[in-house]
């Protein structure tokens, strides 16, 4: 009897088993980009349009077109037909429901506010977001809704932006001189620390070379390129009209250092007004320091935009 036969066929399978595996594995290293990318993107939370009986306001809903036609849904609190009007735009991912803190206090102040969905968010159309880069479009859009609406005979406009919409504010107002005043709570400067990260997958200490096209991909996805979109680069053309820069001195996400934020502000143009809250984390000073967050930004509306009679 060939004894040795068995062995050789036990040891045929077995690299034709670790030959699958390495292809395996050489192909799920290769997909890492795309899965990464896509999750990136996609919003999986809820689609339905939120209850106007939430909101605390005497909200209605509207619908209008972002600048490049996306379809966008959001509520329109009207304090006045003759007072300002405020934008207010959300975070990575939320939506209008997130913003109505802002939307009372400002409400209450006598400013119209419009919150909304961002695109692929909530009620609004888009199967994932933007990642920032091309949000603005909701913003410009939001503008020409309220410039065009026969309601308003006040044609002042100013945008409240956070986080990711503090970015957005400013890359918009760089594009549409409607907007008269820009509030940015806890902005991104670039698109930097969001693209190193897509050039390998971190394991414990150790760092995964990727193959790199997930930014190629995201782009793609997108419709516009993510490393253009920079509010550091683009922020000193909204002079003459006013910014204010909100940052948490905490404030510990890597996409919105304080760091870059004070590199957006020495950028920026006069007048300009950067208020450093002593705590509260990325995005979060309106809940640590609720009385001065609402005097610093109704101090700065009122002088920038303009008080309601």
């Amino acid at each position: 009897m060939d004894g040795g036969k068995p062995a050789r066929s036990r040891r045929r399978w077995l690299i034709r088993g670790l030959l699958a595996l390495g292809v395996a594995l050489l192909v799920l290293w290769a997909l890492i980009p795309a899965a990464r990318g896509v999750s990136l993107l996609a919003n999986r939370s809820s689609r339905a349009a939120p209850n106007p009986h939430a909101a605390g306001l005497p909200v209605r809903e509207v619908h209008f077109s972002a600048s490049d036609g996306v379809a966008l849904a959001g509520w329109l609190a009207i304090a006045s037909p003759d007072a300002p009007t405020v934008i207010l735009v959300h975070g990575f991912k939320s939506t209008r429901l997130s913003m109505l803190p802002w939307a009372r206090y400002l409400f209450a102040a006598g400013y119209n506010v419009l919150l909304y969905d961002s695109r692929g968010c909530g009620a609004s159309a888009g199967w994932g977001i933007g990642a920032g880069a091309s949000e603005p479009a909701d913003v410009i859009g939001a503008e020409r809704y309220l410039h065009a609406l026969p309601d308003l005979r006040d044609k002042r406009f100013a945008a409240l932006g956070v986080s990711l919409g503090a970015g957005d504010v400013i890359l918009a107002a760089a594009r549409d001189s409607s907007l008269r005043a820009v509030i940015a709570d806890s902005p991104w400067a670039d698109e930097q620390p969001q693209l190193a990260r897509m050039g390998a997958l971190p394991v414990g200490p150790f760092a995964i070379p990727l193959l790199p096209y997930e930014p190629a991909l995201v782009d793609a996805l997108v419709g516009v390129r993510l490393e253009d979109a920079r509010p550091a680069a683009v922020v000193g053309s909204l002079a003459p009209r006013a910014l204010m820069i909100i940052t948490s001195a905490d404030d510990a996400n890597a996409t919105t250092a304080p760091a870059d934020q004070q590199r957006i502000f020495a950028a920026a143009g006069q007048p300009r007004v950067h208020w450093i809250a002593p705590s509260g984390g990325h995005a979060s000073a309106a809940y640590a320091h609720p009385i001065e967050y609402e005097a610093h930004t109704l101090a700065f509306l009122a002088q920038y935009l303009g008080a309601p009679a």
